[in-house]
């Protein structure tokens, strides 16, 4: 069994893991009196070397996003089949490409703010890499290809990008796109491939993982779509394929309103969640909550696949709790710094993965 190859490793982030902030620990953060000694507060932490080296408090960001990055890093080092894992961080990746596509696109700078350098490449080596391609080159092979490598992990997902690059500037070329068609096409080519990664593996914790989240991706669409008025055409044409609700369902169920969306995803683990966010948008409410609700799902579910003994499903967990982690911080800190009350704040929180 495939399985056995992450024992090791499964091994080693038993012990990583213990370092999660759990929500007594961001309590601790939150009560903090200003965004100063919240950072102070971080000082025993995983994230004190971040934290500590950054001489304006104002750069928390770029503290916590290096810490993250530095936890990918690591985990992609002890994984025995780091594609796996290179398929998670893929998304910040094809991230990246939507930005530079856009930009392109519009023919604008693009924002560096913008970019993120949490993917398998750095931004800078995806903007070569696309500016190469423009004058014709090809991607470059890695000088050593050895299965199952890092290396050519990513090389793996930097083929990747390239196509999904080639396909969406053809398709631009013929026909006139916003940007919103652009992000659309981009994370229905992402998400393709990382399920492709995912059932050639065969974890089937994670292929549950990521059907779920395009199931609760494109329930958050449409319900946006919904408020913001977009045709059942324009509709169908965004929703992404690979999660249990089918495409084809949920396009005809948009048509009918927010009742069709609701009666489709019953009888489904979605289905008090669809009914709580449809509630909300038939009345016009914010679905700021709810949108944190269908991420506490999502926080949910990896936490039970990282209890697996043994495969990648607890190093996968691992990843996902550090991001997850540090998505409250940004919530935590940046709420210190425009002085927005404790309870706000707290509101705002994800449930923690430790």
């Amino acid at each position: 069994m495939r399985d056995y190859l992450w024992a090791s490793p499964v091994g080693r982030i038993r012990i990583i893991e213990k370092g999660l902030l759990t929500r007594s620990d961001l309590g601790k953060v939150l009560d903090a009196g200003n965004l100063e000694t919240a950072l102070v507060a971080l000082r025993d932490s995983f994230y004190g070397p971040y934290v500590s080296k950054i001489e304006n408090a104002a750069l928390f960001g770029v503290a916590l996003q290096e810490a993250v990055k530095d936890a990918h890093d690591g985990v992609m080092k002890l994984a025995p089949e780091p594609l796996v894992i290179a398929a998670y961080r893929a998304r910040y990746d094809f991230h990246n490409l939507k930005v530079l596509l856009k930009a392109e696109m519009l023919e604008v700078p693009w924002e560096e703010g913008a970019f993120t350098e949490l993917g398998n490449l750095a931004p800078g080596g995806l903007r070569a890499m696309l500016q190469a391609m423009g004058q014709g080159q090809a991607v470059p092979a890695p000088p050593e290809y050895e299965p199952d490598s890092i290396t050519e992990s990513i090389y793996k997902v930097t083929l990747e990008l390239a196509g999904t690059y080639r396909r969406v500037v053809d398709v631009a070329k013929s026909k006139e796109s916003s940007s919103f068609e652009v992000d659309s096409w981009i994370d229905k080519s992402y998400y393709a491939w990382a399920a492709s990664i995912y059932r050639k593996y065969g974890y089937q914790a994670l292929i549950e993982f990521i059907k779920s989240e395009i199931d609760i991706l494109n329930l958050k669409m449409a319900i946006r779509a919904r408020l913001l008025g977009i045709s059942g055409l324009d509709f169908g044409s965004i929703v992404i394929s690979g999660g249990a609700i089918s495409p084809v369902e949920l396009a005809e169920a948009y048509i009918e309103g927010y009742k069709g969306i609701a009666a489709l995803y019953k009888n489904t683990d979605l289905e008090n969640l669809a009914q709580r966010g449809v509630s909300l948008a038939e009345k016009r409410q914010p679905l700021t909550g709810w949108e944190r609700e269908c991420d506490n799902a999502m926080v949910k579910m990896v936490r039970e696949a990282g209890s697996i003994c043994l495969g990648p499903e607890p190093v996968f967990g691992y990843m996902f709790g550090r991001e997850v982690e540090v998505k409250n911080l940004r919530i935590i800190l940046s709420g210190k710094q425009s002085l927005i009350p404790e309870n706000e704040i707290s509101e705002r929180l994800r449930e923690s993965y430790a």
